[in-house]
């Protein structure tokens, strides 16, 4: 399972690549944000053909969360994104999200400067395209308070499957010691979970 749902405000469409004779475009999708903070930026990939929207439309989508990895200023950096065919969700929802697949990678569960528990971990998540070809995702997820008590006692190679919302934050980048730039991160927060066999 991988599927997630969203509604919001369509920017920034441009050229992303092209595979054989299919081009593909990249935009962001500006969404409300239920933890009353910032919108979020949320990255979407598609088929250019796919699209039937203009700058900013406000639209709802479905599609899945996929990685992939990138070099940037030579080191490897793992970017997220949403791939749509642009089709409209089933129930709809601001920020929706679904996906199994196995821990590959747990943190130690954490405490922040109020006292409030958080948890970091990667989920490897495997989908398969309309050719059968095996796409690969690393997903990073956060969770707090009694969940993340819960999921820090999972090992790695543990399956779960997780209901969530996406999110994106900023943070800074320093390039040396007194210059920085702001760049924007994804992660899946953990509503809810289930461990499966």
């Amino acid at each position: 399972m991988n599927k997630i749902s969203l509604r919001g405000y369509l920017r920034d469409i441009q050229y992303s690549h092209n595979v054989g004779d299919i081009e593909y475009e990249k935009a962001n999708l500006i969404c409300p944000n239920s933890f009353g903070k910032d919108e979020d930026i949320i990255s979407l990939k598609y088929k250019k053909y796919s699209n039937k929207y203009k700058e900013g439309d406000f639209i709802e989508l479905e599609g899945n969360l996929r990685s992939y990895s990138t070099s940037i200023e030579g080191k490897n950096s793992v970017q997220i994104y949403v791939f749509t065919y642009f089709d409209l969700p089933d129930v709809i929802s601001s920020n929706n999200t679904q996906i199994d697949g196995r821990v590959c990678k747990m943190n130690d569960i954490k405490t922040t400067n109020n006292g409030k528990k958080y948890l970091h971990f990667i989920l490897a998540n495997n989908i398969f395209t309309n050719n059968n070809k095996k796409i690969n995702n690393y997903i990073p997820c956060t969770c707090y308070d009694d969940l993340a008590e819960e999921l820090s006692d999972f090992d790695v190679n543990t399956k779960l499957d997780l209901k969530g919302e996406f999110h994106s934050h900023y943070y800074k980048k320093y390039i040396s010691d007194d210059e920085f730039e702001y760049r924007i991160a994804h992660e899946l927060v953990i509503k809810s979970y289930e461990k499966l066999d």
